[in-house]
């Protein structure tokens, strides 16, 4: 009798804790963290040697670009020549325009450009849930195609419906594609995306 008594005495002391259990309070806190990032790259090829017609605007390439700062984007395009030019030194003047659709700020439209001319510097305006995703930003160029003179706004280019800048009529470096000597002319474009 006196070992069921000791039992007994031992399940109410353990019914009378239960309460002070169920009362206890668990926390867990979890963090996490989001490296600054912005990057950019060509969406459409694989290396950065492209070939273009002469005359037309037309579309050279596609990059995507992405960035999560807090304060948004700055973009910096800067042209290496100023003009396409051949090994000889030969220019033959272009515009060149970068079509943002997602975010029309990181873009700018057609503009003419010279030896020495500036970067191009453009900014998202602030952080955007659709740049920290990735959006896509297509660089047209129009080179000059018959400089001086001919028809269309802005000197003869070879597409009179969107002929760019006046910059082909405004005193070009060189001769228009059209009548430059043979060869190949080359220009280098640099792009940047850095937190604004």
């Amino acid at each position: 009798m006196r070992t069921y008594l000791v039992a007994a005495a031992a399940t109410v002391a353990a019914l009378l804790a239960m309460p002070a259990v169920s009362s206890a309070q668990t926390n867990v806190t979890v963090s996490t963290s989001v490296t600054n990032f912005c990057g950019i790259g060509l969406a459409n090829v694989a290396g950065g040697n492209v070939a273009v017609a002469n005359g037309a605007r037309q579309k050279v390439t596609t990059l995507r670009m992405s960035c999560n700062s807090a304060t948004g984007a700055k973009l910096t395009s800067s042209a290496q020549n100023g003009d396409f030019k051949s090994p000889a030194g030969v220019l033959i003047n272009y515009d060149w325009d970068l079509s943002v659709p997602e975010i029309a700020s990181l873009g700018f439209a057609p503009v003419d450009t010279w030896p020495g001319s500036p970067a191009i510097v453009t900014n998202s305006g602030g952080y955007s849930q659709k740049l920290a995703d990735g959006i896509y930003a297509d660089l047209f160029l129009n080179l000059c195609y018959n400089v001086p003179g001919g028809n269309g706004v802005g000197g003869s280019q070879g597409d009179n419906t969107n002929p760019g800048s006046s910059g082909c009529a405004a005193s070009p470096s060189g001769p228009g594609a059209a009548s430059a000597p043979a060869g190949t002319y080359t220009e280098v474009f640099t792009f940047s995306l850095d937190p604004a």
